[in-house]
């Protein structure tokens, strides 16, 4: 009966020992497919509100360099990725900046003459691994998202067209060799530089802009909006998607007077700066 009872004990004690390491690989199971997902999820949200927070940043830096044409270099930060969340040793996410030149053609023509201007712009690309990537551009003074295939809008180019008189500031991005790309995980400055201005003042009887671009949507959205608000004789019809990366803006039958100017700014990775 002792010998008997000894066994019972030693297969209960089995038993509960199989019993908790299932316990314990259901739980660690149930985290990994269904927890940690959806905190990773909401770190890379997170971490896709601070890159956009960061261009803003970029295109306000840029766009006041335009505007004060000043030659005073200014940083703004990129951060890459998330790191792994604590205790788990997962999650990190790298990401990649960019820096490329002649990228998009912009071109404005009057009755007699044509003016071609092929700028650069700047891109972070994200690799997210479970909310959705998402790329964030600054071209020609514009601020793009890009969730391919389709591209946002989120910061407005430099364009005004008031009654009679149109005005566009064009930034065209350039670069260092060596210090237009980088990727990885961590935060990046990246440095910017006034360099020169072209102004052309008082053109006559603009007849069509057209930007060729890989995010045509973008800036379709970018004139159509400040169309719309004009006066009159502008209007949002005027802006057409010809292709799959053409947008055109046609003021054939306005009367009006035209002041543009293109802006070259030098952009560079840190760390370090090369003249």
């Amino acid at each position: 009966m002792r010998r008997l009872n000894d066994e019972k004990h030693a297969v209960v004690g089995v038993v509960v020992t199989v019993l908790l390491i299932g316990l314990a690989v259901s739980v660690t199971i149930m985290i990994n497919t269904v927890y940690v997902p959806q905190w990773l999820e909401e770190e890379e949200v997170a971490h896709m509100e601070d890159v956009s927070s960061q261009f803003a940043q970029l295109k306000y830096v840029m766009d006041v360099q335009a505007v004060l044409q000043q030659r005073s270099a200014i940083s703004a930060s990129i951060t890459m990725g998330i790191d792994n969340l604590p205790y788990l040793s997962t999650g990190k996410t790298y990401g990649s900046i960019s820096i490329e030149e002649q990228v998009c053609d912009i071109i404005i023509k009057n009755e007699t003459q044509s003016w071609n201007f092929s700028v650069g712009n700047i891109k972070f690309k994200s690799g997210n691994s479970y909310f959705v990537r998402q790329d964030y551009i600054y071209e020609a003074g514009a601020l793009i998202v890009q969730q391919y295939p389709d591209s946002m809008l989120i910061g407005k180019p430099i364009f005004l067209a008031d009654y009679e008189r149109i005005s566009f500031t064009i930034i065209n991005t350039t670069t260092s060799i060596g210090k237009s790309f980088v990727s990885g995980h961590g935060t990046y400055p990246i440095h910017t530089e006034f360099i020169e201005s072209t102004t052309y003042a008082n053109i006559d009887n603009i007849t069509k802009i057209t930007v060729i671009t890989d995010y045509p949507l973008a800036w379709y959205y970018a004139f159509e909006s400040t169309l719309k608000q004009s006066t009159n004789p502008y209007s949002a019809s005027m802006v057409n998607l010809t292709g799959v990366n053409k947008v055109e803006v046609d003021f054939s039958g306005t009367t009006n007077i035209c002041d543009f100017k293109e802006v070259e700014i030098l952009a560079q990775i840190a760390p370090g700066w090369i003249e």
